[in-house]
């Protein structure tokens, strides 16, 4: 059978399967007759690298001969990736779990490719990008959206008592997303109500960017100590 020859194979695609790409086997000019002249045993024929088909002689022939061929990676952008549901705004990156698939299979993080994200912090669409890894190659990309976070899940710092001036009071508020310290017409805007007279006033966000809803805080305005008062002076009465 080394007095043989065997076509060269074409590179095969990975498919997650063993592959057995059909041989040509010519004695000379003659093209021999698998299972007559020869049978076929191939290795190393599943992952992308160099697989070996291996004739053995039949019949007329005796021994064996090899002839190699290469396993190249299969495209990423075959590759499906489910769909990511929306995020909730953190403040902080958000890095979802992605589901890669080849048809039906499950991929490997890091076995089968790596992933990145892109502008997953803020209120907006975000893109995760996956790139293959040993049996895959090139990259694909999947979007998810990330939503605003509720207003009412933010706190508002007490608001201390303030004295009634005859106009509208409107104190600043110090609004916070757990320690951090939000920023008033970036991340919130503020509206008074009852807020001129003594009694309880109200001050409300309202959420702006990565915030949506609205949360309220009261606060008490005070009455003027008459002693702050003048009284003008009063003619001498006859």
């Amino acid at each position: 059978a080394s007095t043989l020859s065997i076509n060269a194979i074409p590179s095969q695609t990975f498919t997650g399967s063993a592959l057995t790409p059909t041989v040509v086997v010519k004695d000379g000019s003659t093209t021999l007759t698998l299972g007559t002249d020869y049978t076929v045993v191939y290795s190393n024929n599943i992952n992308v690298g160099t697989a070996t088909v291996t004739i053995t002689g039949a019949g007329n022939y005796t021994g064996t001969t090899t002839q190699n061929f290469i396993i190249v990676a299969k495209a990423a952008s075959t590759l499906s990736i489910d769909a990511i549901a929306n995020q909730t705004y953190t403040g902080s990156a958000l890095t979802p779990t992605v589901v890669v698939k080849d048809g039906a299979t499950t991929l490997t993080l890091t076995t089968d490719y790596t992933v990145a994200y892109t502008n997953n912090t803020n209120v907006g669409t975000a893109t995760v990008t996956i790139t293959g890894v040993g049996n895959y190659t090139g990259t694909k990309a999947q979007t998810f959206v990330i939503v605003a976070k509720a207003a009412s899940t933010l706190s508002i710092d007490a608001i201390a008592n303030q004295t009634y001036t005859g106009a509208a009071i409107s104190p600043a508020v110090v609004v916070k997303d757990g320690s951090t310290t939000l920023i008033l017409n970036t991340d919130y805007t503020v509206g008074y109500s009852n807020n001129t007279n003594v009694g309880t006033a109200t001050a409300t966000i309202t959420g702006v960017g990565n915030y949506t809803g609205t949360k309220a805080q009261n606060f008490t305005i005070v009455a003027k100590a008459a002693s702050t008062l003048s009284i003008d002076a009063i003619a001498n009465q006859t």
